[in-house]
């Protein structure tokens, strides 16, 4: 009986060595050529989708592999040619700052571009009412430096990812809404008008030439920036990233002048390497309002500080804040627990608040508003059985 790969073993395939005689490099190159030129012919239009025709040359890109009579290489150049179109969620989901299932309800739309010798393919998305997951293959003909690879090449490196630097722009076009909801039919957010934009790719190296990432949009930032309560249920998405980088192991000096004395001083800055963009995608957004639950809650203490509301989707959780007339909101931390009264994990990049759900017991959860400093102080990670007695405010919720 044929065996079927599945993607996480192409993912083991590509990191053993054995030897590859001439004759057998002749023959994977000819091969593996020829699925790539398929794969990039489809793509080479920008916005052009893919069907699930990419999944049968995954398949036959295996067969390939055992046809030959070997398991894997070591030639990273030739790695790079196998197609991770529609498995990059499969392969990097759990391995995240922010996990999730994200494989289970993900589209597969495929839109690629190549500037330089860098090719950036956007393969799969999955939305919530929460955030944008969006899934990517950045290939880089030279390579990238092994130093960006820090899983593999660091000692002592304790996180199950590598992070891609980048900045970003992105553009909602809501055109096609409701036109008394929204001032302008798009709206546009970069770090120039001072809204929140992505600017890191976390994920992992499939080889020296290949970076298997996912960028996470935070929707919740979005409104705020906007100053609008909510998104409509379908429009046009545009996400650019202008360039990328990644730390390299070196240093070097520069000399930074005191604008007040005029003293100079000399530091070590870490070096980096560029990769100048931009790429750019627009694709069609639909936002899945079926994997949300919303519980309404509008209760406070004497003092007025409470929770309004608690949402949950499919990957994250947060509650919002109530307070008094006056009171700043960065001095209160609402921290949320699972059924086993164990602290969630941040999910949001640019929120502390959003909590990841993922692998964790969240049919019912308790939420805390704490004093910030006495949240920082006194109750995080194993304190926080002490949540219930420091906290302003509690409220247990059921899903």
């Amino acid at each position: 009986m044929k065996k079927e790969y599945i993607n996480s073993e192409l993912y083991e395939i590509l990191h053993f060595t054995p030897t590859i005689t001439p004759k057998i490099q002749a023959s994977i190159d000819m091969a593996y050529g020829e699925i790539r030129n398929k794969i990039l012919s489809s793509t080479e239009m920008p916005h052009r989708k893919i069907k699930m025709q990419n999944r049968t040359y995954l398949g036959f890109a295996a067969a390939i592999l055992l046809a030959l009579g070997f398991i894997g290489f070591g030639n990273s150049a030739l790695a790079a040619k196998i197609p991770f179109i529609g498995g990059i969620f499969n392969l990097v989901e759990t391995k995240l700052s922010y996990p999730g299932n994200f494989s289970e309800n993900s589209e597969e739309n495929v839109y690629s571009q190549t500037v330089g010798d860098v090719t950036i393919t956007l393969s799969e998305a999955s939305y919530t009412e929460m955030a944008l997951y969006l899934a990517l293959e950045l290939y880089s003909e030279e390579g990238f430096p092994e130093d960006f690879n820090r899983v593999k090449n660091m000692e002592d490196y304790i996180l199950s990812y590598d992070v891609l630097n980048m900045q970003s722009c992105q553009s909602f076009d809501f055109s096609q809404a409701d036109p008394n909801l929204y001032n302008n039919d798009i709206l546009s957010a970069s770090v120039e008008e001072g809204v929140y934009t992505p600017y890191s790719i976390e994920g992992n190296f499939a080889d020296t030439h290949t970076f298997l990432g996912v960028i996470r949009i935070d929707l919740d930032a979005i409104k705020r920036a906007f100053e609008i309560s909510s998104l409509p249920p379908e429009f046009t998405y545009t996400f650019t990233i202008r360039k990328f980088w990644g730390r390299l192991n070196e240093s070097k000096e520069i000399k930074l002048t005191d604008p007040d004395t005029g003293k100079i001083s000399t530091i070590m800055n870490a070096v980096q390497k560029y990769y100048e963009g931009p790429w750019s995608f627009t694709f069609p957004v639909a936002l899945d309002p079926a994997g949300t639950q919303t519980r309404e809650i509008m209760e406070t203490n004497k003092d007025g500080v409470g929770i309004s509301t608690a949402t949950k989707t499919r990957y994250e959780i947060k509650a919002d804040l109530i307070l008094p007339d006056g009171a700043d909101p960065i001095d209160y931390f609402v921290c949320i627990t699972d059924a086993d009264g164990k602290i969630l994990d941040s999910q949001g990049n640019n929120n502390a608040e959003i909590y990841s759900i993922y692998g964790r017991n969240t049919d019912t959860v308790y939420i805390y508003v704490v004093d910030y400093f006495t949240y920082m102080d006194e109750c995080k990670a194993e304190n926080a059985y002490l949540l219930p007695e420091k906290s302003l405010f509690m409220t247990k919720v059921e899903w």
